[in-house]
């Protein structure tokens, strides 16, 4: 009886249920997708905290006098004081001390390298060059430190980021985690050829990152999108070039690869630990430079200018999705309780005629219920296969929440039904 009834019903009202039904899935696919988005930007949100909590940042970097660079790289005991600085500047308590320099990798050409990885050169149709009978392309990377890995919270797709074990050189390769353009030409494990800090030196493929993944590039104060990106690790050298065991390395070619890399990482960023200022660093600075005969260098400040605009943009975006998303759904509970009473009012007689039969209003109020679970299941259904095709998502508590409130919207409807009395049956009936 209730089936027969909730079908009849239907039936009296197709052109208002029709609306009520389109109405209804296009809130709940609205809802789905704001749900989405607001769950997006809270991601974003905490990615964006954890750059930038309120610190400042700087940018140091070392600077010569004419004539200096070439007495810094060739002098003797450079690579010892370059490596014994840079193990203090890391193990300090003072600052936290980050790596992330910009540097095209010149790799050995392979076939269609040109399709999928952009040039290095922005505006550059063609970025290769030819050397001792060896085609060269530079490909765009950045040599970073764990801790960019770490703040930045870069994902992967395939394969891993990079681990502690994979900062410390080793002989057979370097792994590095690429962008996901290289999906569509590598696979994870795949090696090229290329230059290393100016040594000849083989690159694995550990990882791809996931589409779109970006990071904060502190010496520009912009966000940069790495899908075209190589990260290199900013490797540290345990042994001297004497002692490293392969027959068929040159001394010559690694002494020269440490000494530019530890002099790379004299570019580095900066924030002050708790209860320290930047004064306390130029002073141990100064004190690390006189012992270890390291160049002058400048600070820059990294305004962090993009950041705090996109964390209070993002608060003000959040704030609006969520004031919206309750206005939806306020909007889309009302037009359920109005149908529902009307669709009550139309069907006063034939419910008058269960009440004869000794239905009861019980069983009304099951009616009425039914018809609102039908319209939920009927949009949630439809906002499914909708959300499915444009995003491939879809919020299980919003399923929830739908038929959890069907039994509130039907609650004017039955009402309405339980005050009239048998003379308006009878009124209505005539």
């Amino acid at each position: 009886m209730i089936v027969e009834q909730l079908f009849l019903n239907i039936k009296k009202t197709k052109a208002m249920f029709f609306l009520m039904t389109v109405l209804l899935t296009t809130v709940f696919f609205l809802l789905n997708f704001l749900f989405t988005e607001s769950g997006n930007v809270h991601v974003a949100a905490e990615r964006l905290r954890t750059m930038y909590d309120g610190k400042e940042y700087f940018f140091v970097a070392k600077e010569f006098e004419e004539g200096d660079s070439a007495i810094f790289y060739h002098s003797l005991d450079r690579l010892n004081d370059l490596k014994n600085a840079q193990h203090e500047l890391m193990n300090q308590q003072i600052f936290e001390y980050y790596l992330q320099i910009r540097q095209s990798l010149e790799l050995v050409e392979f076939e269609d390298n040109i399709s999928f990885i952009a040039n290095y050169r922005e505006g550059s149709e063609d970025n290769s060059y030819e050397m001792f009978g060896q085609v060269y392309f530079q490909a765009k990377a950045y040599y970073v430190s764990q801790n960019i890995i770490e703040k930045f919270g870069l994902r992967v797709s395939s394969g891993q980021l990079l681990e502690n074990e994979d900062y410390i050189y080793r002989h057979d390769y370097v792994p590095v985690i690429v962008g996901h353009n290289y999906t569509a030409n590598f696979s994870v494990g795949d090696t090229f050829q290329g230059f290393y800090w100016n040594k000849s030196v083989d690159f694995k493929i550990i990882g791809f990152l996931e589409e779109n993944e970006s990071m904060l590039i502190f010496s520009q104060d912009n966000f940069e999108v790495l899908d075209d990106y190589i990260l290199v690790p900013a490797l540290e050298f345990p042994n001297d070039p004497a002692d490293i065991p392969d027959e068929d390395s040159q001394p010559d070619d690694e002494r020269l690869m440490q000494e530019v890399a530890y002099s790379s990482y004299l570019n580095f960023i900066i924030t002050m630990s708790e209860g320290y200022e930047l004064n306390d660093f130029a002073a141990y600075y100064d004190s690390i430079r006189s012992r270890y005969n390291i160049p002058d260098y400048y600070i820059a400040d990294v305004s962090m200018f993009t950041v705090r605009m996109l964390q209070l943009s993002n608060a003000e975006y959040y704030d609006s999705i969520l004031f919206l998303v309750c206005c939806i759904a306020v909007f889309s509970f009302i037009c359920l309780c109005v149908y529902l009473s009307l669709n009550s009012l139309r069907s006063l007689n034939a419910y008058y005629t269960h009440i004869l039969l000794g239905a009861g209003y019980f069983r009304i109020y099951l009616m009425i219920l039914s018809e609102a679970f039908l319209i939920v299941a009927t949009c949630h259904l439809l906002a499914f296969f909708i959300s499915g095709t444009v995003s491939g998502t879809y919020s299980l508590p919003l399923v929830a929440a739908g038929f959890l409130l069907s039994p509130l919207a039907a609650i004017p409807a039955t009402a309405i039904v339980r005050r009239l009395t048998e003379k308006d049956f009878l009124w209505r009936k005539e």
